[in-house]
């Protein structure tokens, strides 16, 4: 049976879900499509952990009622001996249940959009070198969507991206080492945690090595558990760390209770080249939006839906539905979170290549502060201020690792270049293949000059 709509949003999670509710008041013919019900909605495993601007930022409601779980004051990130800890405080956040804030969001998008839940996108239809619809198949059977324009929101498994024509620059994809496998437990613990309004991280590379593990209190004795580690490097399978090394503490064994279990592939690296082709735009881990050194994605996801609703409405204002027509997504998100994630994700290699003893060393010396940490995730760069060094070359003068200061500065020099690249991200597809070569070749020269191994 052949449908026809304006829009057609494969995947239902957080950006998928963001964007059919951004869309609902549009007037355009919407079609939102899930392969699971609404028990699996925004299921794939996650901190669950959010900042509060991010909804005002974007046009979302605020988690309220059932779907927040606990308020965030801060984070607490220890050192590999967990006798270092750099207490971050100042910006608010959210632990949330995803299933039932992701069910509120669809539930007011449904008053505008067409849910298609249970249906399965099997591959794109493309007629005379043109993307014009989707293959799935529902509980009416075979399926025909076709829309001016198809929103590839399924995740990192990129089910629709990946299989559009290998000339198209979105369907090309990334090493392996650019993602990372995680697997956490919803828990009901039986204690009473400490300070449920804060988050903690924990980074040691014997336990997390590529990334780390965390401890996300949901309330006073619930907490969101897990631990994830960089692909491609022949790591242990975070399950297997969780079972065998995280079960063995006292803090994380005692289980009353386990909620739900899962593990999940997801992308850390800086986005997609390229969001938007023609009549297609990606959004989410299938665009690669997500934060590269934590892995979090809903902000992200819902940041880069921001662009693409708004890329959307104009593309049908205009009458222009061609990687020209929606190439607003791009300019928004590449000049702006997308220069941020960018330059994190050359901090996220650098902290890949850093040894136990030089994370404690950073931690309990105070190498890296709030102040630096703040700016780092909101601006792209760490702040070096004139107080800031000065601590530096005291620490560095008495504990003796001027290795590490200078790669720390180098990184970030190369961490502003890159910034700066996607602050000029190309106004119109003619240069983006020549923009998306400086990019790589300034990629491999920092690969090179930090001797990153992978």
């Amino acid at each position: 049976m052949r449908v026809d709509y304006d829009v057609v949003i494969v995947g239902l999670g957080p950006a998928g879900a963001s964007l059919a509710y951004m869309l609902k008041d549009s007037g355009l013919r919407v079609a939102g499509v899930e392969m699971g019900d609404f028990s699996k909605i925004w299921g794939k495993p996650c901190g669950d952990a959010i900042g509060a601007g991010n909804f005002d930022k974007n046009g979302l409601p605020h988690p309220s009622g059932d779907a927040l779980k606990q308020v965030v004051r801060g984070a607490l990130i220890y050192s590999p001996s967990e006798e270092g800890v750099l207490r971050l405080t100042g910006g608010e956040g959210y632990m949330i249940d995803r299933n039932k804030y992701g069910i509120s969001l669809l539930r007011e998008a449904s008053r505008g959009v067409d849910l298609l839940l249970e249906t399965k996108v099997s591959y794109p239809i493309i007629e005379s070198g043109k993307l014009v619809g989707v293959k799935a198949r529902g509980e009416k059977g075979e399926l025909e969507l076709r829309a001016k324009v198809i929103v590839d929101a399924t995740g990192s498994a990129a089910s629709v991206r990946k299989k559009l024509p290998p000339e198209w620059p979105v369907s090309v994809d990334a090493p392996e080492t650019d993602f990372s496998v995680a697997f956490r437990k919803i828990v009901e613990l039986d204690y009473e945690i400490e300070e449920p309004e804060f988050i903690r991280i924990y980074f040691n590379v014997n336990v997390a090595p590529g990334g780390y593990w965390w401890f996300f209190p949901k309330g006073k004795s619930l907490a969101n558990i897990g631990v994830g580690v960089q692909l491609g490097r022949g790591y242990e399978s975070p399950a297997k760390i969780y079972r065998e090394v995280l079960m063995k503490r006292p803090d994380v064994g005692r289980e009353a209770r386990v909620i739900s279990e899962a593990g999940a592939r997801l992308p850390t690296r800086r986005p997609l080249v390229s969001m938007v082709w023609d009549n297609f735009i990606a959004i989410g881990d299938s665009a690669y939006t997500v934060d590269p050194v934590h892995g979090g994605g809903m902000g992200y996801a819902m940041t880069a839906a921001r662009s693409a609703a708004d890329a959307i409405v104009a593309a049908f204002e205009e009458g222009d539905f061609s990687a020209r027509g929606l190439w607003r997504a791009n300019m928004v998100y590449m000049r702006g979170l997308g220069a941020v994630q960018a330059s994190l994700d050359l901090l996220r290699m650098f902290l890949q290549t850093l040894t136990n003893d030089e994370i404690e060393w950073a931690i309990r010396k105070g190498l890296v502060g709030k102040e630096e940490i703040v700016s780092v995730f909101e601006r792209g760069e760490f702040s070096l201020t004139r107080h800031f060094l000065d601590a530096l070359e005291m620490v560095v003068r008495f504990l003796g690792k001027p290795s590490l200061l200078t790669k720390l500065l180098r990184a970030n020099d190369y961490m502003r270049k890159i910034k700066e690249l996607y602050l000029q991200y190309p106004e119109g597809p003619a240069g983006l293949a020549r923009w998306s070569s400086q990019v790589e070749a300034l990629v491999a020269e920092y690969k090179k000059v930090m001797e990153i191994p992978f």
